[in-house]
């Protein structure tokens, strides 16, 4: 047999698609390379996936094709110790004081000021940064120096000359860095700064790390003063109070810093952030849609002059422009709307508020959810806490509702709002067909929820038409409102008193058997945010907060970190169940069965719903781990729950003796399961759940329950993780699903017996609001 020559020539447009670069991909998948380098620039390189989304959500986007550079900035943050100090002072000064200049950013060091760049270069600023660290010899091993200064304009501190040299030459490097390879023409101006400062070393040039294309890109260094600003541009009668809090801060504990490199959206330049706190659905065509997770890029005049409460305002998520109500929004932290690009320990030993761009996705200060395919080893959470700002996430305003923690990051997989359907918008007013257009073998997996609805964008290519119809065709069946003749009791009246009914608990071989599934009520976690470092003291001992807290905690191990993934439910989400509970017992439901997930919030919605029904000494609730939540966004495994002893110690009817269909060890083995599988294992629990009952059954567990444990009931197939959460966003606290089997043994959807719960949010108050002048 002849033996096969190898070839030398090879076909050059076959490449390997394990060797393709995202731009690559991208552009393969029919977006242009203007487009993909932009895409690729805004969510920090984190992929393929995310940055295809973004360029979805930003379909209306009208600078989508402009040649608009984003502005990069370089920061030495503080991580540990004294970032929990700076955390606090955060709050207190905005308490006492209410806003200043530095709540507009993370706590920081800046070393190079704010500079453009093509976003071709992006990936190679962050490379550029780890080179220029990996040259610069040891690691911190010791606390920075700082001194404070205060005045009457300005209070933060001053980095010591030694440790401002050694920060500047950092700086000094990195422009060199970058400079080398970019603008070889400046190397005599940058000689001529290093001939100010003698303590700055030369920079190997030997890597060329951004293209030479890219000329464009004009930096420098932060050679002046080294500070870390506390606060600015406040009143002078605030003065006193800012000084006391300033003085209360230990800078001695300094010793943990890291550098990150952000960019931020050049309209972003001039104008305030604000994040999204109410949703509203436009009803005029020059209305902009908010959603819960999202930010609003406004100008101060328009705020402040504003006759009627409207502004034109710039959506962060989609791009997209538009007037709002205002007051459906509060200020934040510009920085909450950067994307982080790089971070790079400093210290030795250190505690890290942010995690590398290569070990967590986050995307424009949103963390993106984790693939399940994407990693074996994921990232632990951390309880290094950075004061929060509920809807997502890095370089926050650092009050009650920002945090710079990989908790923050993962815990906001839950709300951002980057993967968005498809939706019907106008035709005439899209990009061009062909640029959107993607091969029907890519799916987008972003494991991301928001609690809002999110829109979508209809794409007229054949493909999107295609799973538009298929979509269409998977809707649900439900069975329509039967009319019947009112009973004389049907109204909710003095004299439709049934305080004294209790729900029979055996069931009628004459009515059709049905299951209740019910969301968990509202959460502390989600409502508070990051709450746990303020509400335990040194000795790990309970104190409230706030009246929507619990007024007290059950006992449990690893006090408080266990609640860190099993959060306890709020004041409003005990109502909120007990209502549901009551509104049952008015239309006289009968239940006969009870399982639970074992999250700590299943077990109180459940039990306070069993109260507003009159049975909660009726039943014992079994607790059943196959109908958790989706394990992939669980990476490190099934959450530390409450054990049974401890939950019958604090009160709760539990069945201590029922054997669960899928054991947590069994729900360990899930971690990487896909939405289909997720799917299946709620399903098939649910199955045996009924093929083991008789008479109706109350599921008390999470939004996705409602869908994932009826959809397969019903004869419909499993969503795709896209249309899962078009319908979860739809699906608020203490939502209930009812599911009836029809005599050809046919499972349908109905409308429930009783109403919803519908509420607004209601922001803190700080009474010293009253205060101001």
């Amino acid at each position: 047999m002849a033996q096969l020559p190898p070839r030398k020539n090879l076909t050059p447009t076959r490449i390997s698609k394990q060797h393709l670069s995202p731009l690559q991909t991208l552009l393969q998948m029919g977006f242009t390379k203007h487009r993909a380098e932009k895409a690729l620039a805004a969510t920090g390189n984190r992929g393929v996936q995310i940055a295809s989304d973004w360029l979805l959500a930003h379909v209306n986007d009208s600078t989508l094709d402009e040649n608009c550079p984003r502005e990069y900035i370089l920061y030495a943050c503080p991580t540990g110790a004294f970032l929990h100090q700076l955390e606090e002072f955060w709050k207190q000064s905005r308490i006492m004081c209410g806003w200043n200049g530095a709540h507009n950013y993370v706590p920081h060091i800046t070393l190079v000021s704010f500079f453009k760049a093509p976003d071709e270069s992006s990936l190679h600023l962050s490379k550029a940064l780890k080179q220029v660290v990996d040259m610069s010899g040891p690691l911190l091993d010791r606390p920075l120096k700082l001194e404070p200064y205060l005045s009457q304009n300005f209070m933060g501190f001053f980095v010591a000359e030694d440790d401002a040299n050694y920060m500047k030459r950092l700086s000094l490097q990195y422009v060199k860095e970058v400079s080398n390879s970019i603008i070889s023409d400046t190397y005599e101006q940058l000689d001529a700064i290093v001939a100010c400062f003698p303590w700055c070393g030369a920079v190997s040039s030997g890597t060329r790390c951004i293209p030479r294309s890219s000329r464009s890109i004009s930096l420098e260094p932060h050679v002046k003063s080294l500070h870390l600003t506390l606060a600015y541009q406040f009143p002078q009668n605030q003065f006193n109070s800012l000084k006391t809090l300033v003085e209360s801060l230990n800078a001695t504990c300094a010793s943990n810093w890291e550098l990150r490199l952000y960019s931020r959206d050049p309209r972003l330049t001039t104008k305030q952030v604000h994040k999204v706190v109410y949703p509203h659905s436009p009803h005029e065509i020059d209305e902009l849609e908010l959603r819960i997770g999202d930010y609003i890029y406004l100008n101060t005049d328009a705020v402040d002059n504003s006759s009627d409460g409207w502004a034109e305002g710039i959506s962060w998520l989609t791009g997209s422009v538009g007037y709002l109500p205002v007051n459906y929004t509060e200020r934040t932290a510009e920085s909450d709307a950067w994307t982080l690009h790089r971070v790079v320990q400093l210290s030795k030993s250190t505690t890290p508020s942010l995690i590398s761009a290569e070990e967590i996705d986050i995307v424009d200060g949103h963390s993106i959810s984790i693939d399940h395919d994407e990693r074996e080893k994921r990232l632990h959470h951390q309880n290094v806490i950075v004061a929060l700002s509920h809807e997502l996430i890095e370089g926050t305003s650092f009050n009650e509702e920002s945090e710079n923690s990989v908790d923050k990051y993962l815990r906001k997989t839950l709300k951002p709002c980057l993967d968005l359907p498809l939706v019907q918008g106008n035709h005439n007013s899209m990009p061009n067909s062909s640029q959107l257009s993607q091969p029907q073998h890519i799916q987008h997996q972003s494991e991301c929820i928001l609690q809002q609805e999110t829109p979508s964008f209809e794409i007229s290519s054949p493909h999107a038409m295609e799973v538009a119809k298929k979509r269409r065709d998977m809707e649900i069946m439900v069975e329509p409102i039967s009319i019947s003749t009112p009973r004389a009791d049907d109204t909710l009246s003095i004299n439709s008193d049934r305080s004294n009914e209790v729900t029979s608990l055996e069931a009628s071989p004459n009515q059709s058997r049905r299951l209740y599934i019910m969301r968990h009520g509202e959460r502390v976690d989600f409502t508070f945010g990051t709450w746990i470092p303020y509400c335990f003291d040194e000795f790990n001992n309970y104190v409230r907060k706030d009246l929507n807290m619990p007024k007290k905690l059950p006992r449990r191990q690893r006090c408080p970190d266990g609640w860190q993934n099993d959060s306890p439910l709020t004041n409003i989400g005990l109502y909120q169940a007990k209502l549901t509970g009551e509104a049952l017992l008015e239309c006289n439901a009968r239940i006969d069965h009870v399982y639970c997930s074992p999250a700590y919030r299943c077990v109180q919605t459940c039990m306070s719903t069993l109260e507003g029904l009159h049975l909660r000494n009726k039943f014992k609730v079994k607790l059943e781990p196959g109908l958790f939540e989706w394990m992939a966004w669980y990476p490190d495994g099934v959450p530390d729950w409450m054990s049974k002893s401890e939950l019958l110690d604090a009160d709760y009817n539990i069945d201590a003796s029922y054997q669960p269909f899928i054991s947590d060890t069994k729900l360990n083995e899930c971690v990487k399961e896909t939405t289909e599988e997720f799917y299946t294992r709620n399903y098939e629990t649910l199955r045996k759940i009924i093929e083991t009952t008789k008479g109706n059954i109350l599921i008390v567990a999470h939004a996705t329950t409602l869908d994932t444990c009826t959809r397969q009931l019903i004869g419909a197939e499993p969503r795709s993780t896209n249309e899962l959460r078009q319908v979860i966003h739809k699906i608020p606290y203490c939502s209930l699903g009812a599911v009836e089997e029809m005599e050809n043994g046919v499972w349908k959807l109905v409308e429930p017996e009783c109403l919803p719960v519908t509420h607004s949010k209601n922001p803190r108050f700080e009474w010293n609001v009253l205060t101001a002048t």
